[in-house]
């Protein structure tokens, strides 16, 4: 029994007639009449009994019928979520992030990649990048970006290098320097990340070497925090280049700080679990904007 062998059952109970439903079919009378004869073969009952060229379906076509029409529906749904994920607009990807690019980087892009895709769905879930580490060891995921150095087995990594901007208010006496120096920002109240983040100690290295003092002000978690800081006038920071871009600017100026203080990012793709043709493509879109970001740099 087959879809085709169905389908021409519904079209004859349908219409009445083996001529009617041909025609629906786009098919030839004699070959409607062979597949419904062999369909009765492969069922073992009948469901049109023949009398002077009409057609009278059996109560057994009736009660067939109902399950007939399940299985073409059901066929149907089949090969349509099939050419859904032939031209990738059906299915899943589930993304872990830092909360850094999660609150308008990553909509961003899931709103551009959904444009075209509008059957697909999208899980994220942000996380600091000391808890990403411990659920990217889950395999349970398609694509990660967290904050470098990581050192993660049975995963791809691939580094992505940034240099760290001054964020400054708007109308700071040094907004319009070409670059800014820990001389420069002798005293002036700063914000910083926890001395657990990468930059906070190369921060205080460059400060340190250049005997410049540094004004603490404000320890947080993450650098828009220190961006909202610096935009209410309260102090000056150093930021990641990935932050600068999602500020609204109009309070903020960004210069480039020397000496240069790095920022890495690692985008990760399990290597222990297979990677659907969707999840290929939205990485390769993260990693077109990633990479952007990081020649703006």
């Amino acid at each position: 029994m087959d879809i085709r062998q169905l389908r021409c059952f519904d079209a004859v109970l349908t219409t009445g007639a083996m001529t009617r439903a041909a025609e629906l079919l786009g098919l030839a009378q004699p070959t409607v009449s062979i597949t419904i004869a062999q369909l009765e073969r492969e069922i073992g009952f009948t469901l049109f009994k023949r009398s002077k060229g009409s057609l009278e379906p059996t109560p057994e076509a009736f009660s067939f019928h109902q399950a007939a029409i399940q299985a073409i529906e059901s066929i149907s749904r089949v090969s349509q979520i099939a050419r859904e994920i032939k031209r990738l607009n059906e299915g899943e990807v589930s993304i872990l992030c830092y909360p850094g690019i999660a609150w308008r980087l990553m909509p961003e892009l899931i709103a551009q990649f959904r444009k075209d895709r509008p059957g697909i769905q999208i899980k994220l879930v942000s996380r600091s990048s000391a808890a990403l580490r411990q659920l990217v060891m889950s395999q349970n995921f398609d694509t990660a970006i967290v904050e470098a150095p990581v050192r993660l087995p049975a995963t791809d990594i691939e580094t992505f290098n940034y240099r760290c901007v001054c964020a400054l208010p708007a109308g700071h006496a040094l907004a319009e320097h070409e670059t800014i120096t820990p001389g420069d920002l002798d005293g002036v109240p700063f914000a910083v990340l926890f001395p657990e983040h990468e930059t906070h100690h190369q921060i205080r290295k460059a400060f340190s070497n250049a005997g410049a003092h540094l004004n603490v002000a404000l320890e947080c978690d993450f650098f828009s925090s220190a961006c909202s800081f610096v935009d209410q006038n309260g102090g000056v920071a150093i930021v990641d280049p990935i932050t600068a871009a999602q500020v609204t600017a109009d309070g903020l100026r960004l210069v480039p700080f020397e000496p240069a203080i790095e920022y890495q990012l690692a985008l990760i793709r399990p290597a222990n679990r297979a990677s659907s043709r969707l999840s290929d493509e939205f990485r390769g879109l993260l990693r077109t904007r990633l990479l952007e970001l990081q020649d703006r740099a």
